[in-house]
């Protein structure tokens, strides 16, 4: 706990950016060019932010993650997001099979999202594999990243392929489904990874909560817009902390524009670890974080009080999950 917060973090992963990840007959290009991506933008946030991890593109060490977030921060619980982008990975770019793993290594601190991708599975195979991934694996939620590659994409408000998926869902007793969006990872399209899609989908499954990572940047005024307007919407804020020790004005803008228009409730931490390894510096940022007088006055920005870092360290997510974090914290024996 952080002076007496639970957190709660929302985005681990185990990802795999290694040529062992190249699919035969691949040329490898788009694994090479998300390496280096992801390099080049590990390294700019590393220019002020907390040191980069130079060995990043291979999963992490089970041990030495679990160290990480429960020894060397103030992590109380985590979610192991898979990553479902399949089309040039041999087991996807954050394959199940290891966030899975990693949930198994620690089961009262690590929860585990799966992810299916009913476009390129195809339908029948990616409901089948939900309901395995929950009933043998424990599956509480499931992540979905949308675009495979040129003419194999999906919508969430797609009545045909993705509302079945809602449908699975809510017999499962999933109550939060999470999507990545913006930010588009290798060579895919940015307007495929577009908040717009959601909007349907909440408005038909108002008993099932929808997920926005990366707060949907570049379309971030979208995302917001939307979670605005739809109470099962939920902000989920990895890279978020990563840019702000970059661009510390321009995330307090994101964020206070998140908090005035979404309010307190349905924003939550995550610190997109492992691939920046040293997770307490996110911790202490948002425990210490002010909104400027400036932007209090100018934009009409909300203080960053006590209540409203507690929700959003643990909180919101754990609401958003079904999670009832009072039993959880007397399961892990931590007191306030």
């Amino acid at each position: 706990m952080k002076d007496g917060m639970f957190v709660f973090d929302a985005a681990v992963h185990c990802q795999d950016f290694t040529d062992r990840q190249i699919k035969p007959g691949s040329d490898g290009r788009r694994v090479r060019v998300l390496r280096e991506q992801l390099k080049g933008f590990i390294d700019l946030t590393a220019r002020r932010g907390p040191e980069a991890n130079p060995g990043f593109s291979s999963p992490p060490d089970l041990d030495w993650a679990n160290a990480a977030l429960f020894e060397k921060s103030d992590t109380d619980l985590a979610m192991a997001c898979s990553v479902p982008l399949f089309a040039h990975w041999k087991a996807g770019l954050g394959p199940v099979e290891l966030s899975y793993e990693l949930a198994k290594s620690n089961p009262s601190r690590i929860l585990f999202t799966g992810g299916v991708d009913p476009a390129y599975q195809g339908l029948d195979y990616a409901l089948a594999e939900m309901e395995r991934q929950v009933k043998e694996w424990g599956a509480v939620s499931m992540k979905f990243y949308q675009y495979q590659m040129r003419g194999c994409q999906w919508r969430a408000d797609d009545r045909d392929v993705a509302y079945p998926l809602w449908e699975k869902a809510i017999e499962l007793g999933i109550k939060m489904v999470q999507f990545h969006k913006g930010f588009p990872l290798e060579l895919g399209p940015v307007e495929a990874f577009m908040p717009n899609d959601i909007q349907y989908a909440a408005a038909d499954f108002p008993e099932l909560n929808f997920g926005i990572h990366h707060l949907g940047d570049p379309y971030v005024a979208e995302t917001i817009s939307i979670a605005s307007r739809f109470e099962n919407v939920y902000l989920i804020l990895p890279l978020w902390f990563n840019q702000y020790f970059l661009q510390p004005h321009k995330m307090l803008h994101r964020l206070g524009e998140a908090l005035l228009f979404v309010g307190s409730d349905r924003i939550c931490y995550g610190s997109e670890a492992f691939i920046w390894p040293h997770i307490q510096p996110y911790i202490d940022a948002w425990a210490t974080m002010e909104m400027p007088d400036e932007l209090q006055d100018k934009y009409g920005y909300p203080q960053l009080t006590r209540e409203i870092k507690e929700k959003v360290f643990g909180i919101n997510f754990a609401n958003g999950l079904g999670i009832d974090l009072n039993r959880k914290r007397a399961e892990l024996g931590l007191t306030a």
